[in-house]
């Protein structure tokens, strides 16, 4: 779950970047790729990751 979340993320942004999508949507793309990837570290960190996630 550590490599696959921030690897999907990544890859949906490379995408999206590539077919063409304006500025702003690349920028609102990554805001929100970085805000899933801070919540997931977070979450896990404090604990509160569901255990049948955890490897």
């Amino acid at each position: 779950m550590e490599i696959a979340i921030p690897l999907l993320m990544g890859l949906t942004l490379i995408w999206l970047i590539g077919r063409g999508t304006p500025w702003n949507a690349k920028m609102l793309t990554l805001a929100v790729t970085l805000a899933v990837i801070v919540a997931v570290v977070l979450l896990e960190r404090n604990g509160l990751w569901p255990e049948a996630f955890r490897r």
